[in-house]
């Protein structure tokens, strides 16, 4: 008896974790995952302010889905291009259906939050900065 309810307080635990981290409070969390994973991918639910936007502007309360795919790694250590794709069902449309929306988008980041400076002319970038902020 005492097996039984070990094993099944283990399945309980695992479950709840397995549920929570599916969820996020921001998409750089799972980009920062998705490029420490040995398969450059990452998904979960995106909680907080960025679901909250999504769902006012598609008008549905479904949770929002976010996929994050490596396409390329940088010589750089910890640096990649990622895909981002948000996806959210039962959004409806003007003739009264329900479809899932989704918006994909791609930008390249460091496990540190910072684009790569991989092909980057760093002697360029700085003096713009220094005729913007004089």
């Amino acid at each position: 008896m005492r097996i039984i309810h070990s094993v099944a307080f283990i399945a309980i635990m695992a479950v709840s974790a397995c549920a929570f981290a599916l969820e996020y409070t921001s998409v750089k969390q799972l980009m920062v995952r998705a490029i420490d994973t040995s398969d450059g991918k990452a998904s979960g639910f995106v909680l907080g302010r960025i679901a909250d936007k999504f769902q006012r502007t598609t008008g549905s309360s479904a949770r929002v889905r976010a996929d994050v795919t490596t396409i390329k790694s940088f010589e750089q250590e910890g640096c990649k291009r990622l895909n981002v794709r948000l996806t959210q069902s039962g959004v409806p449309t003007s003739d009264g259906r329900s479809v899932d929306f989704g918006i994909d988008y791609g930008l390249n980041m460091c496990r540190d939050g910072n684009p790569p400076t991989e092909g980057m002319d760093l002697e360029q970038a700085g003096k713009i900065l220094e005729r913007r902020f004089d």
